[in-house]
């Protein structure tokens, strides 16, 4: 269950600041609230993301899935400490390990979307589409591509909660 708590809120919190991008808010010189909910939703989805990264890894069931999903959860949640630190606190040189933890977000992404589409083995091929969702959102987060990484990590959710719910086989007692 907290799993599918994860997953939804790093959907719903990236694609609401992904929304908000159409308000104009200045993230870089944060002033008003829709400026500091700017700053602070993508630093929080960030940091949810990375944790989320991971879970969703294990999902697959695979080591080679699971190594691969470290390196973008490295990334992610490097880029939302150094995003704090350059736009809430005004520290210029965080600037350069944001764009170091970015880099490392989209390589790790790609990397993984291409090993769950390569290990995954039928209908488990299609999870590659989260990673690959999370891919383009982030590059298209300021045009409103929040959407797509809302829809990847609520299908995800989906996943974890069909799966951990009982069938009726498991509900039902024994024949005696």
């Amino acid at each position: 269950m907290m799993r599918a708590a994860l997953f939804t809120f790093v959907g719903v919190v990236l694609c609401a600041r992904s929304l908000q991008s159409f308000a104009g808010p200045d993230f870089e010189d944060p002033v008003s609230a829709s400026d500091w909910f700017a700053v602070l939703s993508v630093s929080a989805g960030l940091f949810a993301l990375a944790f989320a990264i991971a879970l969703f890894a294990q999902l697959i069931g695979s080591r080679a899935v699971y190594r691969i999903s470290r390196v973008a959860a490295v990334g992610a949640g490097l880029s939302a400490l150094s995003n704090l630190l350059e736009d809430a606190l005004q520290l210029g040189f965080a600037f350069w390990f944001f764009i170091v933890g970015t880099a490392l977000t989209m390589a790790g992404l790609i990397a993984f979307t291409v090993v769950v589409a390569v290990v995954g083995r039928g209908p488990r091929r299609l999870l590659a589409a989260v990673p690959a969702a999370t891919m383009v959102g982030l590059l298209l987060l300021e045009s409103g591509g929040g959407v797509l990484i809302l829809a990847g990590w609520l299908a995800a959710a989906a996943i974890v909660l069909r799966r951990s719910t009982p069938t009726a086989a498991q509900i039902a007692p024994a024949a005696p």
